[in-house]
């Protein structure tokens, strides 16, 4: 095949690569979940009328839209975000925006979910359905699975990176939770670690991901947040749990837990070396007594 006729081939096989638009979440309750843009209008917004609804209380009922055009000249569609008057700003990589044409790869920000614009192709599209479909809860503790926090999480390593972000990852283990097996019995324990994930939902941001790591471990991502404010979420946790007696049948249980905090990029630039850091600085408050918060 001579030169001119592969170029000619190329350029086939180019058009008959069909190009789809889509908004990833990849920071949010519904983290891993695609909404292909194919309709010439679709509202963003809290209400549940929205094209997109975002249940958040920091997003407004109808927050923003993006507007879909047909350029005939260039044969292409554009795609358009525009603010709607929202009461906490839209922004697109971490600028605040009124109306702006969005480029393939930027970021969306509206409250605390972070929406990612591509464009994409079939496969592209199979790929991010199996990641979706891999994204899975943890049954007991309604939180995810150490498998999904670590898909979650390598992707935000990849924001933070891009646009020099800092992240905490928090490694939590209940005290003395044998006791609690041993006294009440597992179905409390069960019970006791349900309250537990329901306690870290509530403390947390809607921005931080949490997951049950293993038995009584709990793991959690603060984005965008250096471990001395991190510490300071997690002392905030640390006494809610402390706090809050857990009813089950006629026992009242209590129970703390001890947490251990790293940085990205400081204590380590993976998932594997921020997990390693935070369970030492876990270890050393689990030696130093328990019921404690400790930093990398």
């Amino acid at each position: 095949m001579d030169h001119t006729v592969r170029i000619k081939a190329q350029k086939r096989s180019q058009a008959l690569r069909r190009i789809y638009a889509v908004l990833i979440v990849i920071q949010g309750r519904e983290i891993g979940r695609d909404y292909r843009l194919r309709k010439p209008e679709y509202v963003i917004g809290r209400d549940r009328d929205c094209d997109i609804c975002i249940p958040e209380k920091t997003v407004s009922r109808t927050h923003a839209k993006i507007q879909v055009t047909y350029c005939r000249q260039r044969d292409i569609c554009e795609y358009r975000l525009v603010d709607m008057g929202s009461t906490n700003k839209t922004f697109v990589d971490n600028s605040e925006v009124q109306s702006v044409p969005l480029k393939n790869g930027q970021k969306i920000r509206i409250g605390n979910t972070i929406l990612k614009f591509e464009l994409i192709d079939a496969e592209d599209i199979k790929y991010h359905r199996e990641i979706q479909r891999k994204i899975k809860y943890d049954d007991l503790t309604g939180l995810l699975t150490k498998e999904s926090l670590y898909l979650a999480l390598q992707h935000e390593l990849m924001r933070c990176k891009q646009f020099n972000l800092p992240l905490s990852v928090l490694m939590m283990d209940l005290d003395y939770f044998k006791r609690v097996n041993d006294t009440y019995g597992h179905p409390a324990g069960s019970h006791t670690l349900k309250e537990i994930g329901s306690i870290i939902s509530k403390n947390l941001r809607e921005t931080d991901v949490s997951a049950r790591y293993g038995g009584e471990e709990f793991v959690s991502y603060l984005s965008e947040r250096a471990k001395d404010t991190a510490g300071v979420a997690a002392d905030h946790l640390r006494t809610a749990i402390a706090n809050t007696p857990i009813i089950f049948g006629d026992a009242t249980i209590s129970i703390t837990i001890s947490i251990g905090i790293a940085q990205f990029p400081e204590d380590g630039r993976t998932i594997d070396e921020l997990v390693a850091k935070a369970d030492e600085a876990l270890y050393v408050a689990k030696n130093q007594g328990r019921n404690q918060v400790r930093l990398a």
